[in-house]
């Protein structure tokens, strides 16, 4: 990982000559007191969803001097998850999990389970899908993205927006994912992000999607969010997006490779009220061949 920037609570500790504890209560209440008010969803995305400062200017600086590494319970939420370029991202838990894989690597494990969010071909990809498919594994994706998987995938379940499936043995949310005021992404089509609901952590992949109303009903400790702009939320929205679900931390996605640039991801985590990390692309490491005498 790199250009790593964590903002989270217990580095308060390292400020508390700047916070009463009565200035801490206020700030608790300014984080809970979250205009949730849309105007029928034709609200500009500057005036919706915002969040006072929690913490002073002076108290924030000091903040950002704590050191920049990774909390260890922010270590653990994020193990076993692998950044593949895009929206792409690799699970390995309790079972091996793909979100709308594409343009992998060679050298990946076989799938128990891929998600796909819809049908555009960088989430959407029958053949990064065959790169990692096996005869048994399970496919969960929307009603309209069904008809562009490869013949390949024989035991595929649908889920719209609103429904929860439990597929290996865990719970699959599907939500609500659209643009507010592009087309890439109608709302009517029913495109999904999905909550994936494992033993130990829950998280949440967004899709591809705008700052939408339903972001407030998601309860999540990992939140994977689209921040390249374009076709999906830009890195500011994305980090409003996080500061209104709250998750223990904000990892920015589809960027770098087709719209976005890493100092979109970099806005991000700027503005994110909560820890947000930026993950590297995750390569895996070449299989060591015979030596040779």
């Amino acid at each position: 990982m790199r250009n790593v920037y964590c903002v989270f609570l217990c580095a308060i500790l390292s400020v508390s000559l700047l916070l009463s504890p009565s200035m801490l209560s206020a700030q608790d209440d300014d984080l809970d007191d979250i205009d949730r008010s849309y105007d029928d969803y034709g609200a500009d995305t500057d005036e919706i969803m915002e969040i006072d400062d929690a913490l002073s200017d002076e108290a924030k600086a000091a903040l950002k001097r704590a050191e920049a590494g990774i909390d260890k319970d922010i270590s653990a939420l994020l193990a076993g998850i692998k950044w593949l370029g895009q929206a792409a991202v690799l699970i390995e838990a309790e079972k091996t999990i793909y979100i709308d894989p594409f343009d992998l690597p060679g050298g990946l494990p076989e799938a128990d389970l891929i998600l796909v969010t819809h049908g555009h071909g960088d989430h959407l990809s029958p053949a990064d899908i065959l790169k990692v498919i096996k005869p048994s594994t399970k496919i969960v994706t929307t009603e309209a993205a069904r008809s562009y998987l490869p013949e390949e995938a024989k035991h595929v379940v649908t889920a719209a927006p609103g429904e929860s499936v439990t597929v290996e043995g865990i719970m699959i949310e599907a939500v609500p994912a659209y643009n507010r005021d592009k087309d890439f992404h109608p709302r009517e089509r029913g495109d999904a992000g999905y909550v994936i609901h494992l033993k130990d952590r829950t998280i949440y992949h967004a899709g591809d999607t705008d700052l939408i109303d339903e972001m407030k009903d998601i309860e999540t400790d990992i939140a994977l969010l689209p921040a390249g702009g374009t076709y999906t939320m830009d890195a500011k929205e994305a980090a409003k997006a996080a500061n209104v679900i709250r998750p223990k931390v904000a990892i920015p996605i589809h960027w770098g490779k087709i719209v976005g640039s890493e100092k979109d991801a970099e806005t991000f985590v700027d503005q994110c009220k909560v820890p947000a990390v930026i993950l590297d692309v995750y390569v895996p490491a070449p299989e060591k061949g015979i030596e040779k005498e």
